[in-house]
């Protein structure tokens, strides 16, 4: 349901459901009441190669010198129509536990898509910079590596549910799973405990892939997303948009005139990267409306999202805001943005934002 006001506009995507399981935990923050033990439950624990463990006291910060090189910027042909180089794809956690989080403002797209417990995860996409301290790295859904595979990545993950690590093994994308890889890259802190505690870096990434026959050789591609130097702007003024999803996490984008970006809150609070303290921001923000559901018999109450499909998207650039819709039609093709009369949506180059939303559940305010 659209409702129209003066200065603003609610989309209401079905109804706010309460999650028992979460309240019966307690908390302020609903995000934040699976403890550590809980969600750690959630992922496999065999592991086949233990990921190098960092120093005593060490910190992410500590680590920025000693897990690779410092960090190397390459804006050369960025945001042209194919990548200059071999795409990084990194899940990363997003648990009370995990904030603020390292390296997520390198990134050339970020998805933030629901998880079970409902406590929210990111996939970042990696091309034109390299982030030095990057994490805490978490564990694969089929959905992120759906999503991942578009972009013709190396996809980077500790562990993951059954059904994401099935898909691997089949081969569907090249990957480095923190949990059983040997070739290094990976270090733990002594700050965080587990499983909050995974860091990379995306030089130090690439030096292991250039060292792995398997992995390298990926052209990389933008996964349907087209930058223009003239993007879509739309009619309705879009300098805010808010998404509440079911449960009570909240995120909210406000766009700053003097910048051009949309900073990022979390939870009403400013989306701080933990090394340079900086407000995480993007150029453009997507908000992608997709049905979800739970994986039938899954005792951990792991999501599936149905992403070979149509449907509503609102696109965030330049303080105005498009109506449009998306198409996914393969499961290996890449995901098309247009507006509603079907043209191609044309994104500003920089950081792009895209906040997966389920169609039940969740509320978008803008």
């Amino acid at each position: 349901m659209i409702e129209s006001r003066p200065h603003r506009t609610r989309l209401i995507l079905g109804a706010i459901a309460v999650l028992l399981m979460l309240s019966a935990c307690g908390g302020n923050d609903p995000a934040a009441a699976p403890s550590p033990t809980a969600q750690a439950a959630a992922e496999p624990t065999t592991r086949a190669v233990t990921p190098t463990q960092a120093r005593a006291t060490a910190s992410p910060t500590d680590l920025a010198g000693q897990i690779g090189d410092p960090a190397m910027e390459t804006a050369e042909g960025a945001h042209a129509d194919r990548p200059k180089r071999q795409s990084l794809a990194v899940t990363i956690e997003n648990h009370p536990e995990s904030r603020p989080q390292s390296g997520l403002h390198k990134a050339d797209v970020v998805y933030e898509a629901p998880a079970e417990y409902g406590i929210p995860r990111f996939l970042a996409i990696y091309v034109n910079q390299e982030a030095k301290v990057l994490g805490p790295v978490r564990s694969a859904r089929t959905y992120f590596v759906a999503l991942a595979n578009q972009y013709d990545p190396v996809y980077i993950h500790a562990g993951g549910s059954p059904q994401s690590l099935g898909q691997l093994k089949k081969g569907e994308m090249k990957h480095i799973d923190a949990l059983r890889y040997s070739g290094g890259g990976f270090e733990r802190t002594s700050d965080r405990v587990a499983p909050h505690n995974l860091y990379t870096d995306t030089a130090e990434l690439r030096k292991v892939i250039a060292r792995d026959p398997e992995l390298k050789g990926g052209k990389g591609t933008w996964g349907g997303l087209e930058f223009s130097d003239s993007p879509t702007v739309g009619r309705e003024e879009g300098l805010e948009v808010t998404v509440e999803y079911e449960g009570g996490y909240s995120v909210t984008y406000y766009y700053d005139e003097r910048s051009g970006q949309y900073k990022r809150e979390m939870l009403g609070e400013p989306h701080l990267d933990r090394e340079s303290e900086k407000q995480v921001a993007g150029s453009a923000i997507i908000v992608q409306t997709v049905r979800m559901f739970k994986v039938k018999g899954d005792k951990y109450g792991r999501m599936e999202m149905q992403l070979r499909d149509k449907g509503p998207v609102l696109i965030f650039q330049d303080g105005r805001v498009t109506k449009g819709f998306w198409e996914k039609t393969e499961r290996e093709s890449p995901t098309k943005y247009t507006t509603e009369d079907g043209q191609p949506v044309k994104l500003k180059k920089g950081q792009v934002w895209i906040q997966m939303v389920p169609r039940k559940g969740t509320k978008v305010d803008y």
